[in-house]
């Protein structure tokens, strides 16, 4: 049985996946979104969708999953027992607030410490600023990994997805010095692992062992980069570097269907921009649902500019998976102010079929709220449910003023009515006691 965690490419690898035999069995979680099991289907596979709760056997095998299903993420983490083992392959699933609904005692666990992230690696940024957020960005998922070190207690940790390796992209892009891609040698020197886990550092056909490979995967050097230049495709250059406007637009038109009034009225405005001419760009305005000309931009509205060559928007064009193309990190991003905004990356991640429905899930987050307690003893009633993604705040760590998101890292700061800083979104904390000592 071969079993995929989620539609990624790297994960869902369709030129691998196309030379296997077909009919063979893949297990998959039950995503709400029909896409992954529809194209395995599409390919000859026999497609097993496994809804939490449930299990999928294999042998003398069990497999189950843990998904995290909310807006743009489709993922799932994957737990497989044995007689004598449980490994959970948690991977790039952020389910960092599930933690302790997975079985234990775990013997095996691997997760992700890096990621494929856009921000800030193709933001316009001042160098001292973009190393400044790449390492907040750093220290947030090497601090998750080792809370849910401490939180399973596993005999052995086995970092996974890195070092990464982006060989026909600008030199120096993603290098570990002062990039969001963390590479192993980064973990061994910030990562906190308890007593008595041990760290595993992979290489394929392993054997994965508490004893095994204590020593951090290199970084790639220039010349292994120079390699990869030499003996794979750059299959960006091989694109056509054209693009028709009227066909962009048509297609920005087709996504904004039924949007209008659902992103509020301080939504930024996304501008695609392919050229340095007046007509080599377009503007989206997502509260209206409507593709404004320039003269009829609002003054004082924020700017989010998306600079591309016009291949890259031929591909949008093409492609109704839009996260596949922002994933390649080809574009350069400005912002008139450095503000997330969940509705602007909704609408760049979410498929053509889907995006009305992440639309409206993220306006039908549940408002139940619940107690926090800072350090001093203040209490404060919030609302349980990060309005990014919907994770389960209950879960999450008090620094300071702020409450950690255990997903993402958003803190929000409860002395600032749980403002987050970054995307502006709040969890409405109100301050309902008082310790003598935060008087």
């Amino acid at each position: 049985m071969i079993v995929l965690s989620h539609e990624h490419g790297d994960h869902f690898d369709r030129g691998f996946l196309g030379s296997l035999p077909k009919g063979l069995r893949i297990a998959i979680a039950k995503f709400e979104d029909p896409y992954l099991g529809n194209q395995l289907r599409e390919m000859g596979f026999s497609v097993e969708e496994i809804a939490e709760g449930f299990s999928a056997d294999c042998g003398d095998l069990a497999v189950q999953f843990f998904t995290v299903d909310t807006g743009t993420s489709s993922d799932a983490a994957i737990l497989v027992e044995g007689e004598d083992f449980r490994f959970l392959n948690q991977n790039d699933c952020k389910m960092f607030d599930r933690l302790d609904e997975v079985p234990s005692p775990l013997t095996h666990y691997a997760v992700q410490y890096s990621g494929a992230s856009w921000y800030p690696e193709c933001f316009e940024l001042g160098e001292e600023e973009r190393r400044a957020r790449s390492a907040a960005n750093v220290a947030n998922k090497i601090s998750n990994v080792s809370r849910a070190l401490r939180t399973l207690k596993p005999p052995v940790f086995v970092p996974s997805a890195g070092p990464v390796v982006l060989p026909f992209l600008p030199d120096g892009f993603g290098s570990p010095e002062g990039s969001v891609f963390a590479h192993q040698d980064r973990l061994v020197d910030a990562l906190d692992v308890p007593e008595p886990t041990s760290v595993c550092f992979a290489r394929p056909g392993d054997l994965i062992s508490p004893d095994g490979r204590p020593d951090p995967i290199s970084p790639p050097s220039a010349s292994e980069l120079n390699w990869y230049r030499e003996h794979c495709v750059d299959t960006w250059s091989t694109l056509p570097n054209q693009l028709d406007p009227a066909e962009l637009i048509e297609t920005i038109q087709a996504r904004l269907r039924g949007l209008k009034g659902l992103a509020p009225a301080g939504t930024p405005v996304i501008e695609f921009r392919w050229g340095d001419g007046e007509h080599d760009r377009c503007l989206i305005d997502l509260h209206s649902g409507t593709v404004p000309s320039h003269s009829e931009l609002a003054a004082g509205r924020t700017l989010i500019t998306v600079s591309a060559e016009p291949r890259y928007f031929n591909l949008l064009v093409a492609n109704s998976r839009w996260q596949e193309v922002v994933l390649s990190l080809r574009a350069r991003v400005h912002q008139s102010r450095d503000v997330f905004d969940n509705w602007v990356n909704l609408f760049l991640y979410s498929d053509a079929a889907t995006i009305r429905a992440d639309f409206e899930n993220v306006q039908g987050v549940p408002a139940d709220r619940f107690d926090v307690s800072t350090d001093r003893g203040t209490v404060y009633s919030v609302e349980r449910r990060c309005p990014h993604q919907g994770a389960d705040l209950a879960k999450a760590d008090v620094e300071g003023s702020c409450l950690v998101c255990p997903r993402h890292g958003w803190r929000f700061d409860l002395e600032d009515g749980g403002r987050d800083a970054r995307s502006g979104t709040s969890i409405r904390a109100v301050r309902i006691a008082e310790s003598d000592t935060s008087r």
